[in-house]
């Protein structure tokens, strides 16, 4: 592989995937898990104000620097293609819901803010675990870039955000919890598959939140190019849906069990804020 800076865009690297799941790519999944384990080990005590403030400051963060790689990477996108890349880098994605679930968790009151919470704490963490093990952004850049470090940061605090308001018990899924929490995705997907939709009819081909193609994911591809041979994409999607409601109750199941067995930390204390009905 060619020498390459830190912040060179992927057309002036010559890189073919050779990092994913490299030495350095299993070096971070070893490191991200541990850190994440230690720390919510360590901060299981915070107060309610500290998990406030936490995520005030990450609501605020995190879209910030979103919108930074954004920017630079459509830059690159517009001087040497001449457009913004439509199909790619739209903040559309399972993974973007973070952005915007965020500032709802943070600043908000009542039912909103719990199908917040309830979003991070089941979703949030699939979608961090799925690409620290499957991270697309190493199909196209190498493990030491801007680009790839901040795909990186923006999983690895996704889990990290979901498991600390568990650990903490400041938001503990139930039963009740499965619906909170698709009742935010289902929103999102509004927006998400009429925007596929457009965007493939006018000529690019945008896979946002797996919608269109499944395209990295098991058996979605086949899935998508059966109901698309038949021209029922929408069913495709819708099915793809539900199949995120599964996830979110799995998940919510495994935090039930866990919790049985009281390995979720300690019992909520008189200044803490428990969210779990």
């Amino acid at each position: 592989m060619q020498a390459y800076n830190f912040f060179d865009y992927k057309a002036f690297i010559d890189y073919h995937g050779e990092d994913f799941f490299g030495t350095w790519h299993k070096i971070y999944i070893i490191f991200a898990i541990v850190a994440i384990v230690l720390l919510c080990v360590f901060l299981r005590k915070a107060s309610r104000h500290s998990v406030e403030i936490f995520l005030k400051i990450i609501s605020i963060v995190v879209p910030i620097l979103e919108a930074c790689k954004i920017v630079w990477e459509s830059s690159y996108d517009i001087a040497l293609y001449g457009e913004f890349n439509w199909s790619g880098l739209l903040p559309l994605y399972t993974c973007s819901m973070f952005i915007y679930i965020l500032p709802i968790a943070a600043w908000t009151k009542g039912k909103v803010r719990e199908c917040a919470l309830a979003f991070l704490t089941t979703i949030g963490v699939f979608a961090g675990l799925t690409n620290f093990f499957v991270p697309p952004i190493l199909n196209t850049y190498p493990f030491f870039t801007y680009a790839t470090f901040t795909s990186l940061y923006f999983h690895t605090l996704m889990v990290f955000t979901g498991v600390f308001l568990v650990t903490t018990k400041y938001y503990v899924p139930n039963t009740k919890s499965i619906l909170k929490a698709f009742i935010p995705l289902v929103c999102f997907s509004a927006i998400v598959i009429p925007v596929n939709f457009y965007l493939n009819k006018i000529g690019y081909y945008p896979d946002y939140m797996l919608y269109m193609y499944g395209n990295g994911a098991p058996l979605l591809p086949t899935l998508a190019a059966f109901f698309g041979g038949m021209n029922l994409r929408l069913v495709y999607s819708l099915i793809v849906m539900l199949g995120y409601y599964l996830i979110i109750a799995l998940f919510v199941g495994i935090y039930h069990v866990i919790n049985l067995f009281s390995l979720m930390g300690r019992k909520p204390q008189s200044d803490d804020v428990l969210i779990n009905s």
